[in-house]
């Protein structure tokens, strides 16, 4: 009986501390980012090799997600402050029933950038996306540059923006 008290008690705390620590992160991980073909809320197909040349910011992340809800704003803003450069960010949404739950979502919010519906795969070939929310910031050429596990926000993300649309290439972000 004390062994699932304790259980009970720490599968939450486990959860808090993956979900809402910010910015838990490995190593940075210059492997390129898998390809996609994902669809988007109009049912088209949206494929990752369309933003070749572009900054990234992929965002893995569900509406009944605290955290994910928080960020959002931030990549709204961001989306506004660097969207007519070569960046964009892009949201995949791990939602059951993804179609009925994310447009009013996506109005409230008043996102402005690609939000795509998640499959198996994705999450797979994206490391077996198991806490959310999950950020990939991706340079021009789709490498990997850092993967944040965990609430990020604008101010942390736009030194590491604005390095990447300046690279010339002989300078690497870490």
């Amino acid at each position: 009986m004390k062994t699932i008290l304790k259980i009970n008690i720490l599968l939450p705390i486990l959860f808090c501390l993956f979900a809402f620590l910010p910015a838990c992160q490995g190593k940075t991980d210059t492997s390129h980012a898998p390809d996609f073909t994902l669809l988007n809320l109009a049912g088209d197909t949206v494929n990752l090799s369309d933003y070749q040349g572009k900054v990234v910011v992929l965002n893995f992340f569900a509406t009944y997600c605290p955290p994910c809800r928080m960020e959002m704003p931030d990549f709204v803003e961001l989306q506004k402050e660097f969207g007519k450069k070569d960046f964009t960010v892009i949201a995949i949404s791990v939602d059951n029933d993804g179609e009925k739950v994310l447009p009013p979502f996506v109005e409230r919010i008043g996102i402005n950038f690609p939000v795509l519906l998640a499959t198996t795969k994705v999450l797979r070939d994206y490391g077996n996306i198991y806490a959310l929310p999950v950020t990939f910031v991706l340079d021009k050429e789709h490498k990997i540059i850092k993967k944040i596990t965990g609430m990020i926000n604008k101010d942390e993300l736009v030194p590491l923006i604005e390095d990447l649309l300046t690279e010339r290439g002989d300078k690497k972000v870490k």
